[in-house]
């Protein structure tokens, strides 16, 4: 297949997938390819499995047209989200339709070799699952709560990262299971990703999204494109270091959490490892709930923390200025967080951003990492001729 043939083929694809079901005029007139080489291009993509006829256009006079949509056969996408509190594993068809999801408790024992078992678990299962009715597996796209070099999508292990869902290497741990591309990508990355796509972003394409639950981080997409920094640390704002913080470091990636939970239960803000800063979120969202409920004490500790978070946003929009700075996770969805980080950023930055909540919840980083997986297989799909099972 020549070079201008895989692209028009591409370019129908995906036009298929906009517009489904839609006819062959249709899609020439939508993409400015002549009727001649978009029913060429439509022959070659039928005859390779990947589209299918639709019925037939009526109630209009001339030719009848040939509705065309996506073969249920074309393939199929496994998102996953390796997370402190749950597993969770989503696969679809190339509309990104779930046939398939599952959620499961943490490895035990939470060890980096344990985890990787597990996800080869609910992986080789979601295969089986498929069979051939969905076609060829066409992309895998893991999560993991540490950063990803953008050069080897190898996870980089940091020091103080708790959390050994984060630590394993998904592509050596699938890649003799499947023979699909596997992607790898940072959680908060894919949360921002998955607002652009169907959240709060939807309008924009510069933003911010910050992630608070035992640490914080931040996903940054600025004219529509996701940054990672040379390395796949870019908004690992938790090792920034604020005012109204006690002399130190920073926070860390993993401190948040504790240094609410600290606020209020000295002796819980203290616990270590990863059970420590599951109960310091868990201590935190109770923090949290009692200052909405008016408690004096509760709110000190959610305005000196609102402040902070504050703090680092503004920092953040004096460098890139972003139109919306979206608050999610475990903690940062919380309602009595909103006002403490807009008056903060109100009174600190330049010009200040819109902060809002991204509206996708605990889904939004699952979401993300099958919006990735769609990109992906839909990207290679005509570069893989003729249909296939696995």
């Amino acid at each position: 297949m020549t070079l201008l043939r895989e692209l028009t083929d591409q370019i129908v694809l995906d036009t298929v997938f906009e517009q489904t079901p839609v006819t062959r005029a249709e899609i020439a007139q939508h993409t400015g390819i002549s009727k001649t080489t978009v029913s060429e291009s439509a022959r070659r993509l039928e005859a390779a499995g990947l589209l299918l006829p639709a019925g037939e256009q009526r109630g209009r006079q001339g030719r009848v047209g040939t509705y065309y949509q996506v073969a249920p056969t074309a393939g199929y996408v496994v998102a996953v989200d390796l997370n402190p509190t749950r597993i969770r594993l989503c696969a679809a068809d190339l509309f990104g339709h779930p046939f398939q999801q599952s959620a499961l408790p943490p490895a035990q024992p939470r060890e980096p070799a344990r985890v990787a078992e597990r996800l080869r678990e609910l992986v080789a299962d979601a295969v089986t699952e498929a069979g051939s009715d969905h076609g060829r597996l066409l992309a895998v796209a893991v999560s993991v709560a540490n950063p990803v070099d953008p050069a080897t999508s190898r996870v980089i292990p940091l020091a103080d990262t708790p959390y050994p869902e984060g630590l394993i290497q998904p592509q050596e741990t699938l890649a003799d299971l499947v023979e699909a591309p596997i992607l790898v990508e940072n959680d908060v990355n894919l949360a921002a990703v998955a607002e652009r796509w169907h959240g709060a972003a939807r309008t924009t394409d510069s933003f911010a999204y910050v992630y608070i639950g035992a640490g914080m981080g931040m996903g940054l997409v600025v004219g529509d494109q996701l940054i990672r920094g040379a390395r796949g640390v870019a908004g690992e704002i938790g090792y920034l270091s604020v005012s109204s913080q006690p002399a130190g470091p920073g926070l860390g990636r993993h401190g948040f959490a504790r240094a609410v939970a600290g606020g209020f239960h000295p002796e819980r803000g203290q616990d270590g490892g990863q059970d420590g800063d599951q109960v310091a979120v868990d201590v935190a969202r109770q923090v949290f709930d009692r200052a909405a409920r008016g408690e004096a004490e509760a709110q000190a500790v959610v305005e000196r923390e609102g402040r902070t978070i504050g703090e680092a946003i503004a920092a953040v929009c004096a460098v890139i200025d972003p139109e919306v700075v979206l608050l999610g996770g475990p903690i940062g969805l919380h309602p009595a967080l909103l006002e403490p980080v807009r008056a903060a950023v109100r009174d600190l930055a330049p010009l200040p951003p819109a902060i809002e909540v991204g509206t996708l919840g605990d889904t939004a980083v699952l979401h993300g990492a099958l919006a990735l997986a769609l990109r992906r297989a839909r990207t290679d799909l005509c570069a893989r001729p003729g249909p296939a099972s696995r």
